[in-house]
Protein backbone atom coordinates (compact mmCIF):
# COMPACT_ATOMS: atom_id res chain seq x y z
CA UNK A 1 0.00 0.00 0.00
CA UNK A 2 2.77 2.53 0.86
CA UNK A 3 4.41 1.49 -2.60
CA UNK A 4 1.61 1.74 -4.46
CA UNK A 5 0.74 5.86 -2.91
CA UNK A 6 4.07 6.49 -3.34
CA UNK A 7 4.17 6.10 -6.67
CA UNK A 8 0.89 7.39 -7.34
CA UNK A 9 2.43 10.62 -5.87
CA UNK A 10 5.37 10.26 -8.03
CA UNK A 11 3.08 9.58 -11.59
CA UNK A 12 0.67 12.55 -10.15
CA UNK A 13 4.35 14.85 -9.77
CA UNK A 14 5.59 13.99 -13.32
CA UNK A 15 2.33 14.63 -14.78
CA UNK A 16 2.41 18.22 -13.51
CA UNK A 17 6.02 18.64 -14.65
CA UNK A 18 4.62 17.29 -17.72
CA UNK A 19 2.13 19.83 -17.93
CA UNK A 20 4.14 23.12 -17.24
CA UNK A 21 4.97 24.89 -20.33
CA UNK A 22 8.32 26.85 -20.79
CA UNK A 23 9.84 28.56 -17.77
CA UNK A 24 9.68 32.19 -18.20
CA UNK A 25 13.62 34.15 -18.59
CA UNK A 26 13.41 37.53 -18.91
CA UNK A 27 17.03 37.69 -20.34
CA UNK A 28 16.42 35.66 -23.12
CA UNK A 29 15.74 36.64 -26.86
CA UNK A 30 12.24 37.81 -28.23
CA UNK A 31 10.53 33.84 -29.19
CA UNK A 32 8.53 33.80 -32.44
CA UNK A 33 5.50 33.00 -30.58
CA UNK A 34 4.37 34.71 -27.25
CA UNK A 35 2.10 32.94 -24.63
CA UNK A 36 -1.01 35.13 -23.72
CA UNK A 37 -0.66 34.20 -20.07
CA UNK A 38 2.22 33.08 -17.52
CA UNK A 39 1.34 30.49 -14.49
CA UNK A 40 2.60 30.04 -11.33
CA UNK A 41 2.11 27.73 -8.07
CA UNK A 42 -1.40 27.79 -6.99
CA UNK A 43 -1.24 30.41 -3.87
CA UNK A 44 -4.50 32.06 -1.47
CA UNK A 45 -5.72 35.05 -3.18
CA UNK A 46 -4.91 36.58 0.39
CA UNK A 47 -1.01 35.68 -0.11
CA UNK A 48 -0.91 36.57 -3.87
CA UNK A 49 -2.53 39.97 -3.20
CA UNK A 50 0.37 40.83 -0.40
CA UNK A 51 3.00 39.54 -2.23
CA UNK A 52 1.88 41.53 -5.44
CA UNK A 53 1.66 45.32 -3.17
CA UNK A 54 4.97 43.97 -1.63
CA UNK A 55 6.12 44.15 -4.96
CA UNK A 56 5.52 47.49 -6.45
CA UNK A 57 1.66 47.05 -7.43
CA UNK A 58 -1.18 48.67 -6.89
CA UNK A 59 -4.26 46.44 -6.76
CA UNK A 60 -7.29 48.26 -8.03
CA UNK A 61 -9.99 45.79 -7.60
CA UNK A 62 -10.49 41.74 -6.78
CA UNK A 63 -13.76 40.46 -8.27
CA UNK A 64 -14.98 36.58 -9.24
CA UNK A 65 -16.87 36.66 -12.37
CA UNK A 66 -17.45 33.36 -12.63
CA UNK A 67 -17.63 30.78 -9.55
CA UNK A 68 -13.90 29.56 -8.45
CA UNK A 69 -11.88 32.81 -10.00
CA UNK A 70 -11.19 35.14 -8.43
CA UNK A 71 -9.34 37.87 -10.41
CA UNK A 72 -7.00 40.65 -9.49
CA UNK A 73 -6.64 43.40 -11.35
CA UNK A 74 -3.14 45.65 -11.10
CA UNK A 75 -1.58 48.23 -12.16
CA UNK A 76 2.54 50.19 -11.66
CA UNK A 77 4.66 53.09 -12.94
CA UNK A 78 5.55 51.16 -16.03
CA UNK A 79 2.15 50.45 -16.96
CA UNK A 80 0.46 53.16 -16.42
CA UNK A 81 2.65 55.17 -18.27
CA UNK A 82 1.66 53.66 -21.57
CA UNK A 83 -1.55 55.54 -21.40
CA UNK A 84 -3.10 52.99 -23.29
CA UNK A 85 -5.18 49.94 -22.43
CA UNK A 86 -1.62 47.98 -21.12
CA UNK A 87 -2.57 49.99 -18.17
CA UNK A 88 -3.70 47.25 -15.94
CA UNK A 89 -2.99 43.61 -16.03
CA UNK A 90 -4.99 40.82 -14.61
CA UNK A 91 -4.28 38.21 -12.48
CA UNK A 92 -6.42 35.12 -12.00
CA UNK A 93 -6.45 32.96 -8.80
CA UNK A 94 -8.63 29.47 -8.64
CA UNK A 95 -7.41 25.98 -6.74
CA UNK A 96 -5.18 25.04 -9.83
CA UNK A 97 -3.03 27.86 -10.57
CA UNK A 98 -2.36 31.57 -10.70
CA UNK A 99 -2.35 33.09 -14.02
CA UNK A 100 -1.48 36.56 -15.00
CA UNK A 101 -2.18 38.35 -18.27
CA UNK A 102 2.03 38.60 -20.42
CA UNK A 103 2.27 42.33 -20.64
CA UNK A 104 4.95 41.17 -23.71
CA UNK A 105 1.83 39.81 -25.34
CA UNK A 106 -0.39 42.39 -24.79
CA UNK A 107 2.56 44.86 -24.96
CA UNK A 108 2.71 43.80 -28.69
CA UNK A 109 -1.23 43.51 -29.69
CA UNK A 110 -1.95 46.83 -28.27
CA UNK A 111 1.03 49.23 -28.65
CA UNK A 112 1.91 47.75 -32.27
CA UNK A 113 4.98 49.48 -33.85
CA UNK A 114 4.92 51.26 -30.40
CA UNK A 115 6.45 48.31 -28.41
CA UNK A 116 9.88 46.75 -28.17
CA UNK A 117 10.25 43.32 -26.91
CA UNK A 118 11.33 43.72 -23.45
CA UNK A 119 10.23 46.79 -22.55
CA UNK A 120 8.04 45.30 -19.96
CA UNK A 121 10.68 43.64 -18.13
CA UNK A 122 10.83 45.21 -14.85
CA UNK A 123 7.07 44.57 -14.34
CA UNK A 124 7.72 40.65 -15.55
CA UNK A 125 10.36 40.82 -12.73
CA UNK A 126 8.17 42.02 -10.33
CA UNK A 127 6.09 39.06 -11.20
CA UNK A 128 8.40 36.65 -10.62
CA UNK A 129 9.30 38.17 -7.44
CA UNK A 130 5.74 38.10 -6.34
CA UNK A 131 4.41 34.88 -7.22
CA UNK A 132 7.55 32.56 -8.21
CA UNK A 133 8.60 30.84 -10.62
CA UNK A 134 6.42 31.66 -13.85
CA UNK A 135 5.80 29.58 -17.25
CA UNK A 136 4.33 29.74 -20.74
CA UNK A 137 0.49 28.49 -20.95
CA UNK A 138 -1.06 26.60 -24.31
CA UNK A 139 -2.37 29.91 -25.45
CA UNK A 140 -0.16 31.81 -27.32
CA UNK A 141 0.44 33.68 -31.14
CA UNK A 142 3.37 34.91 -33.35
CA UNK A 143 5.09 38.00 -32.11
CA UNK A 144 5.30 39.45 -35.48
CA UNK A 145 1.34 38.88 -36.24
CA UNK A 146 0.06 40.73 -33.14
CA UNK A 147 0.36 44.07 -33.78
CA UNK A 148 -1.99 43.67 -36.69
CA UNK A 149 -4.09 40.82 -34.59
CA UNK A 150 -8.21 39.86 -36.37
CA UNK A 151 -9.74 36.93 -35.77
CA UNK A 152 -9.94 36.66 -39.50
CA UNK A 153 -10.43 38.58 -42.76
CA UNK A 154 -12.87 41.58 -42.07
CA UNK A 155 -12.86 41.62 -38.04
CA UNK A 156 -11.80 44.31 -36.02
CA UNK A 157 -8.31 45.20 -34.89
CA UNK A 158 -7.17 47.25 -31.66
CA UNK A 159 -7.98 50.57 -33.55
CA UNK A 160 -11.62 49.54 -34.01
CA UNK A 161 -12.87 50.96 -30.86
CA UNK A 162 -16.55 50.97 -29.84
CA UNK A 163 -17.93 54.28 -28.57
CA UNK A 164 -20.47 53.61 -25.53
CA UNK A 165 -20.53 57.20 -24.10
CA UNK A 166 -20.59 61.41 -24.87
CA UNK A 167 -20.85 64.56 -22.30
CA UNK A 168 -18.90 65.86 -19.90
CA UNK A 169 -20.38 64.24 -17.53
CA UNK A 170 -19.18 60.27 -17.73
CA UNK A 171 -16.80 60.34 -14.98
CA UNK A 172 -19.53 61.45 -12.59
CA UNK A 173 -21.78 58.69 -13.58
CA UNK A 174 -18.88 56.52 -12.27
CA UNK A 175 -19.54 57.63 -8.61
CA UNK A 176 -20.96 54.63 -6.63
CA UNK A 177 -21.83 52.76 -10.23
CA UNK A 178 -22.13 49.13 -9.77
CA UNK A 179 -21.37 48.56 -12.61
CA UNK A 180 -17.73 49.97 -11.83
CA UNK A 181 -15.25 47.56 -10.92
CA UNK A 182 -12.32 50.15 -10.57
CA UNK A 183 -11.14 53.65 -12.24
CA UNK A 184 -8.02 54.76 -12.87
CA UNK A 185 -6.91 58.12 -13.87
CA UNK A 186 -3.98 57.61 -16.50
CA UNK A 187 -1.07 60.71 -16.22
CA UNK A 188 -2.09 61.91 -20.15
CA UNK A 189 -5.60 62.51 -18.60
CA UNK A 190 -7.57 59.45 -19.72
CA UNK A 191 -9.51 57.36 -17.48
CA UNK A 192 -9.53 53.83 -17.45
CA UNK A 193 -12.71 52.08 -16.07
CA UNK A 194 -12.96 48.47 -15.01
CA UNK A 195 -16.68 46.68 -15.63
CA UNK A 196 -18.61 44.56 -13.59
CA UNK A 197 -20.76 42.38 -16.22
CA UNK A 198 -23.86 41.09 -15.31
CA UNK A 199 -23.58 37.74 -14.34
CA UNK A 200 -25.19 36.25 -17.05
CA UNK A 201 -23.12 37.93 -19.41
CA UNK A 202 -20.09 36.17 -17.78
CA UNK A 203 -21.12 32.55 -18.76
CA UNK A 204 -19.78 32.92 -22.49
CA UNK A 205 -16.57 31.77 -20.71
CA UNK A 206 -18.33 28.63 -19.41
CA UNK A 207 -19.80 27.98 -22.67
CA UNK A 208 -16.01 27.33 -24.53
CA UNK A 209 -14.91 26.12 -21.79
CA UNK A 210 -12.71 29.10 -20.80
CA UNK A 211 -12.83 29.26 -16.82
CA UNK A 212 -9.28 29.17 -16.74
CA UNK A 213 -8.69 32.36 -18.52
CA UNK A 214 -11.43 34.54 -16.77
CA UNK A 215 -9.28 37.05 -15.87
CA UNK A 216 -9.82 38.38 -19.41
CA UNK A 217 -11.96 40.51 -17.47
CA UNK A 218 -13.47 43.22 -15.69
CA UNK A 219 -13.77 44.34 -19.31
CA UNK A 220 -12.71 48.03 -20.00
CA UNK A 221 -13.46 51.46 -21.65
CA UNK A 222 -11.75 54.26 -21.42
CA UNK A 223 -12.91 58.07 -21.16
CA UNK A 224 -11.13 60.89 -22.81
CA UNK A 225 -12.06 64.19 -24.30
CA UNK A 226 -15.30 63.64 -23.56
CA UNK A 227 -16.08 59.99 -24.92
CA UNK A 228 -16.25 56.82 -23.57
CA UNK A 229 -14.75 53.84 -25.87
CA UNK A 230 -14.27 49.92 -25.77
CA UNK A 231 -11.86 47.61 -27.08
CA UNK A 232 -14.58 45.87 -30.08
CA UNK A 233 -15.07 42.31 -28.37
CA UNK A 234 -14.86 40.61 -31.48
CA UNK A 235 -10.94 42.00 -31.44
CA UNK A 236 -10.43 41.63 -27.56
CA UNK A 237 -12.01 38.35 -26.94
CA UNK A 238 -10.37 37.03 -29.92
CA UNK A 239 -6.72 38.08 -29.00
CA UNK A 240 -6.87 36.66 -25.53
CA UNK A 241 -8.11 33.82 -26.12
CA UNK A 242 -6.09 32.90 -29.34
CA UNK A 243 -6.92 29.10 -29.55
CA UNK A 244 -10.77 30.00 -29.88
CA UNK A 245 -12.15 28.29 -32.96
CA UNK A 246 -14.83 29.38 -35.40
CA UNK A 247 -17.12 26.86 -33.63
CA UNK A 248 -16.36 28.26 -30.43
CA UNK A 249 -16.97 31.75 -31.48
CA UNK A 250 -19.91 31.00 -32.65
CA UNK A 251 -20.95 29.30 -29.43
CA UNK A 252 -20.69 32.87 -27.78
CA UNK A 253 -21.88 34.72 -30.77
CA UNK A 254 -24.46 36.82 -28.29
CA UNK A 255 -21.31 38.14 -25.98
CA UNK A 256 -20.11 41.00 -28.09
CA UNK A 257 -23.19 42.32 -27.86
CA UNK A 258 -24.59 42.14 -24.54
CA UNK A 259 -20.93 43.21 -22.88
CA UNK A 260 -21.48 46.10 -25.32
CA UNK A 261 -25.08 46.75 -23.64
CA UNK A 262 -23.33 45.67 -20.18
CA UNK A 263 -20.68 48.69 -20.68
CA UNK A 264 -23.40 51.16 -22.06
CA UNK A 265 -25.83 50.62 -18.92
CA UNK A 266 -22.68 52.22 -16.76
CA UNK A 267 -23.03 55.54 -18.88
CA UNK A 268 -26.57 56.03 -18.93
Amino acid sequence: MKFTKMALAFLLAFATLQAEGTKLDISAPAPEVLSTYYAAKAQSTEKVESKLKANGFSILATTTPIKGATVITVTNDELKATNTWLATLNVLVNEKEVRIQNPSYFGAAYLQDKYTYGQFSGTLKSFQKALGDLYTVEDEFKLSKLPHYQFMMGMAHVEDTIEVGEGEDLETKLKENKYVAYTLKLPNGSTLVGHNLRSRTNKFLLKIDAAHNAHILPYRSMIKEGKAVMLDPKYYLAVSLPLLSMTEFMKIASAPGNIEKDIKRTYK
